[in-house]
C-alpha cells in the first residue's frame, strides 16, 4: 500500500472511528434510559403487590433521554476537538506537561534530539516540527501530535531524551513520524474528544455525588439528597461504560496502527536493532514506558510504549511480541537496566555529559527566550558567511519520475542519508541564523535577494523601508556571501527556519510577509523559486498566524470533478517548464495520457492565463481530492515537467512545493539513485 492509498485508508478509519463512536453512543443512551426504569421498576414492586405491571416502554421518555445524552456527549466530544485543534499539538503536548526546545539550544541532549528530529523532517519532505520534552517523565516513551504536518509536534520523555543512543532515539522518531505521515495524528486527536465526551456523563455523576453528599449533611436535606444520590449513581454506571466502550476503541484502533508505525519505522532507518534495543529498555528499565501525569489515561492511544498500566484493552501491541517482529530471535528475557548504566554507557560512547536529575532541574534547562538572547526582535545573530559549502549537484537532474512518486510520504533509509548530506552542507553560520526567529526573517531575506546589482538595490531600499535597521545592516555585510548558497540547500534551509518563524508575533508575521512578497516583486515577476518559497511559507504558517487552513475534506473521489483545476496545473507546468509552445502542447499532451480518464476533457490554457495566482486557486480545489486523485494529478505533473527527460533543481523545488501544499510530502531527491539511465 502507497502512501496516496493509505490516506484513503486514514479515512476509511475515521468513519470507522465514527461508527465505533455512534455504536458506543446509542448503548450509553439505552443506559441512561433503561437503568432509572428498572430502579424505577424494583422502587414500585417493593410498594405495591407483585402483580402490578410496570410500563418499561415511555416514548416521551426515551426521546427526552436521547436528546440530553446527544447533547451531553456530542457537545463534550466537539468541544474538547475544537479545544485541542485551536491549539494543534502543542495542546496536547502542554497537557502532558511538555515543554518546547529552542531551536538554538546548545544543551547536548536536546540539539542531538533537534538534530534527529531535523534529519528526519528533511527526509520525509514535511517542515521540522517543533520538538517537546517532558522534563518530569523518567519513562521511555514519545508521541507525535497535531492534525496535519502544519501543526504537528514531535514529543518525547526526558527518560526517552537522555537514556536512548542516538540509533535507538532514531528509530523512536522514526516511529512518530510515520504517524505524521500516515495522518494517525489527527484520527488520535479525535478519539481523544470523542472519549472525552463518553467519559462526561461519569463525570457528571461524580459531580452529583458530592452535590448530594453536601446537601445530605444539611438539616432536612435527606429527602432532597436521595434522588440526587440516585441520579448519581446511575451516572456513575453509565460513565463506567463509557470508560468500557472508550477503552475498546481505542485498542481495535491503535494496536492495528502502531504495528504499521514499527514496520515504517524500520523501513526509514533500515535499522530495526536501533527500534528494538529502545523496546528492550522499556522491557528492562525499572519505570519502563509509564508516564505519570494525570492526563496520560486521555492520550495512551498516542504514545510510543504502553503508558499506562496494563490492561485488558491494551493500546499496544503486547512489548515481546513488538521485538520479535524486528529480532525473531528474541527470548523474551528482558536485561535489567537503570538510568546510572544508561548514562554511563553514552557518556562512554557518544561523550553524553552526565545529566541532572529531571525533577530537580530548573527552567532555565528548557528555556526558549531569555538565556540564548534570540526570540527578541533586536536579537542579533552573527553575520552570514559560508564557512563551508555543499558539493554542487548538476544544474540539470534526469530523475526517475516512477521512483520520486513512489517516495512521496514513504522515505528511505537513502533519503535520510541524503537528509543528513543536506544539513551538514549547509554553512554553520546559516544554521544559526535559521534556529532564531530575527535570524530565520534574516536568511529568508537574504535567499530572495537578486543577483543583478539593479534589482538588488530595489530590493535592499526595501528592506530599507520595510524591515528593521538591524536587518538592513546585517544583510548589508552579507552581500559579499550572495549566490554562495547552493540551490539544492535552499528548500532545506527554508524548513529548518519554520520552527523559528513560529515564535513570531501576528504583527511580525504580517510584516515578515509583506517585505517577502515586496522582495519577490521587486523584478515585476516571479520566478520557480520564489514561488515555492512563497507558498511554503504561507501554507505551513498561515494556519497559525492567520487562523486559516488550507487542508480540506475528500470532496472528489474522480479527477472528473476537478478537470478545470487540473488543466491549470498541468498548462502551468508546460508553459513554466518548457520555453517552447510546441513543446509546451506536446508536455501537456503527454500528461493527460497519464490520467486514465477518456471522459474527461482537459484543455491547454493561453500563456496569458497561466499565473501563478491561478496555480494558487488550482492547488486549493485540487487539496480536496482523495488520495487516488491526488496521485493521479502529482503522476500527470511530473510527467509534464520530466517531458523532455531533465529537470531543473527549481523544477524540483516548484514540484515538491505543489506536493507539499496538497499534504503529499516528497522527500529529497538522491541524484545517485535516482538518474534515468541514458
Amino acid at each position: 500500500m502507497d502512501f496516496f492509498a493509505r490516506q484513503d485508508q486514514a479515512r476509511r478509519s475515521t468513519l470507522l472511528l465514527i461508527a465505533q463512536f455512534s455504536m458506543a453512543v446509542t448503548g450509553t443512551i439505552l443506559l441512561v434510559y433503561f437503568l432509572p426504569v428498572a430502579v424505577w421498576y424494583f422502587y414500585r414492586t417493593s410498594e405495591v403487590s407483585a402483580d402490578t405491571v410496570v410500563q418499561w416502554w415511555h416514548p416521551e421518555w426515551f426521546i427526552g433521554v436521547c436528546g440530553a445524552t446527544l447533547i451531553v456527549v456530542l457537545g463534550g466530544a466537539l468541544l474538547k476537538i475544537a479545544e485541542l485543534r485551536r491549539g494543534g499539538g502543542s495542546s496536547v503536548a502542554a497537557m502532558l506537561g511538555g515543554r518546547e526546545i529552542a531551536p538554538s539550544t546548545e544543551d547536548f541532549f536536546e540539539r542531538r534530539l533537534r538534530n534527529i528530529v531535523e534529519e528526519m523532517a528533511i527526509a520525509s519532505g514535511v517542515p521540522v516540527p517543533p520538538v517537546y520534552v517532558m522534563k518530569k517523565e523518567k519513562g521511555i516513551n514519545a508521541f507525535a501530535a497535531g492534525f496535519g504536518t502544519n501543526d504537528a509536534v514531535v514529543a518525547v520523555t526526558y527518560g526517552t531524551m537522555t537514556g536512548l543512543t542516538r540509533d535507538e532515539l532514531q528509530g523512536v522518531i522514526a516511529h512518530e513520524f510515520s504517524h505524521i505521515l500516515n495522518k494517525d495524528m489527527a484520527l488520535n486527536i479525535k478519539l481523544i474528544g470523542f472519549l472525552h465526551g463518553l467519559l462526561i456523563i461519569g463525570l457528571t455523576g461524580r459531580v452529583l455525588l458530592e452535590v448530594a453528599g453536601n446537601i445530605g449533611r444539611s438539616r432536612d436535606g435527606g429527602k432532597l439528597a436521595a434522588p440526587i444520590l440516585a441520579a448519581a449513581l446511575v451516572l456513575i454506571a453509565v460513565g463506567f461504560s463509557g470508560f468500557f466502550f472508550g477503552n475498546m476503541i481505542k485498542a481495535s484502533i491503535s494496536r492495528h496502527r502502531e504495528r504499521l508505525a514499527d514496520a515504517s519505522a524500520v523501513q526509514f532507518t533500515r535499522n530495526p536493532g536501533g527500534l528494538a534495543s529502545a523496546l528492550k529498555k522499556i522491557g528492562g528499565l525499572a519505570y519502563g514506558s509509564r508516564i505519570r501525569s494525570p492526563k496520560a489515561g486521555q492520550a495512551s492511544h498516542m504514545f510510543f510504549g504502553n503508558g499506562l498500566k496494563r490492561s485488558l484493552f491494551s493500546t499496544h501491541p503486547p512489548l515481546k511480541k513488538r521485538i520479535q517482529w524486528l529480532e525473531p530471535g528474541f527470548t523474551g528475557k528482558f536485561e535489567r537496566v537503570s538510568y546510572e548504566s544508561l548514562y554511563a554507557h553514552l557518556h562512554k560512547t557518544e561523550g553524553a555529559p552526565i545529566p541532572k536529575e529531571s525533577g530537580k532541574e530548573n527552567d532555565r534547562f528548557f528555556n526558549m527566550a531569555a538565556a540564548s538572547g534570540l526570540t527578541g526582535s533586536n536579537a542579533r545573530p552573527p553575520t552570514a558567511t559560508a564557512d563551508r559549502t555543499a558539493s554542487s549537484p548538476p544544474k540539470n537532474l534526469h530523475l526517475n519520475g516512477h521512483q520520486l512518486l513512489e517516495s512521496v510520504g514513504q522515505p528511505m533509509e537513502k533519503h535520510v542519508a541524503t537528509a543528513k548530506a543536506l544539513i551538514a552542507s549547509i554553512p554553520d553560520r546559516v544554521r544559526e541564523y535559521a534556529g532564531s526567529p530575527y535570524g530565520a526573517r534574516t536568511l529568508v531575506y537574504f535567499l530572495l535577494l537578486d543577483s543583478r546589482e539593479e534589482i538588488l538595490r530595489a530590493q535592499m531600499r526595501i528592506i530599507k523601508h520595510m524591515a528593521e535597521p538591524d536587518v538592513f545592516q546585517t544583510l548589508e555585510k552579507a552581500l559579499p556571501n550572495l549566490g554562495k548558497i547552493e540551490p539544492a540547500l535552499r528548500l532545506p534551509i527554508i524548513d529548518l527556519t519554520i520552527p523559528a518563524l513560529r515564535f513570531l508575533s501576528v504583527g511580525q508575521y504580517r510584516a515578515f510577509i509583506q517585505v517577502v512578497k515586496a522582495l519577490v516583486e521587486a523584478d515585476e515577476q516571479t520566478d520557480v523559486f520564489e514561488y515555492a518559497l512563497q507558498r511554503i511559507l504561507t501554507h505551513h504558517l498561515d494556519p497559525l498566524f492567520e487562523g486559516r487552513t488550507r487542508k480540506r475534506p475528500a470532496n472528489y473521489y474522480s479527477i472528473r470533478g476537478l478537470v478545470p483545476e487540473t488543466s491549470v496545473l498541468l498548462s502551468v507546468l508546460a508553459r513554466k517548464c518548457h520555453t517552447f509552445g510546441v513543446e509546451a502542447a506536446s508536455a501537456f499532451l503527454a500528461a493527460i495520457e497519464v490520467i486514465d480518464d477518456p471522459k474527461s476533457e482537459f484543455a491547454l490554457i493561453d500563456q496569458s492565463e497561466c499565473t501563478w495566482e491561478k496555480l494558487d486557486q488550482a492547488l486549493d480545489k485540487l487539496n480536496e481530492g482523495s488520495g487516488l486523485v491526488k496521485k493521479q494529478v502529482l503522476s500527470a505533473a511530473l510527467t509534464c515537467m520530466l517531458f523532455d527527460r531533465e529537470i531543473t533543481i527549481e523544477e524540483v523545488e516548484l514540484f515538491r512545493a505543489i506536493a507539499s501544499t496538497l499534504d503529499c510530502p516528497v522527500p529529497p531527491w538522491v541524484t545517485p539513485l535516482e538518474l534515468e539511465p541514458e
